[in-house]
C-alpha cells in the first residue's frame, strides 16, 4: 500500500526533516515572535489605559480650571463693585463736606453782615444822638423852657430809633 501511494524512505526522511524544522522553528522563532507580539499587545493596552486616564485627568483639570476662572471672574466683579461703592461713598462724603463748609461760610457771612449792620445802626444812633445833642444845645442856647426841651429830645430819639437802617 505504501508503494501504491508511492511512499518511500525519502518521503519519510523529508517528513521527519520537516517536523524537526517545525519543532526547531517553534522553539527558536515562533515562541519568541509570539512572546514579542504578546508583550507589544500588553504594552499598547497599558498605554491606551494610561491615555484614557490622562484624558480623564485632563477633563477634570479643564473643569477645575473652568471653575477657578469662573470664581476669579466673580471675585473681580465683587472687587469692582466694592471699589465702585467706595468711590460713590467717598464722592458723597466729599459733596457733603463741601456743602457743610459752604453752609458754615454762609452762616459766618450772615453773622458778619449782622455784626456790620448792628455796628452801622449803632453808628447811626450815635450820630443821631450827637446831632440831637447839637440841636438841643442850640435850642438851649435860645432859652426854651424845660418841658419843650424834653419833648424835643424824646421826639428826636424816637425818630432816630425808627430809622430804617
Amino acid at each position: 500500500m505504501l508503494e501504491a501511494l508511492n511512499l518511500n524512505a525519502t518521503f519519510f526522511a523529508m517528513l521527519a526533516s520537516f517536523l524537526l524544522l517545525v519543532a526547531l522553528l517553534k522553539a527558536v522563532a515562533f515562541n519568541p515572535i509570539l512572546k514579542a507580539i504578546d508583550d507589544r499587545r500588553t504594552k499598547i493596552e497599558t498605554e491606551i489605559k494610561r491615555a484614557e486616564l490622562d484624558l480623564e485627568e485632563a477633563a477634570k483639570l479643564r473643569a477645575d480650571y473652568s471653575q477657578e476662572q469662573k470664581k476669579a471672574r466673580q471675585e473681580a466683579h465683587e472687587l469692582l463693585a466694592a471699589a465702585k461703592k467706595t468711590a460713590e461713598e467717598s464722592a458723597h462724603d466729599i459733596v457733603a463736606a463741601a456743602q457743610a463748609e459752604a453752609e458754615s461760610m454762609k452762616q459766618k457771612a450772615i453773622a458778619e453782615i449782622e455784626r456790620e449792620k448792628q455796628k452801622a445802626l449803632e453808628d447811626v444812633r450815635n450820630y443821631a444822638v450827637n446831632l440831637s445833642m447839637l440841636a438841643a444845645e442850640k435850642i438851649i442856647q435860645k432859652n426854651i423852657d424845660a418841658q419843650t426841651q424834653a419833648q424835643l429830645m424824646d421826639e428826636a430819639i424816637r425818630e432816630v430809633g425808627n430809622l430804617p437802617c
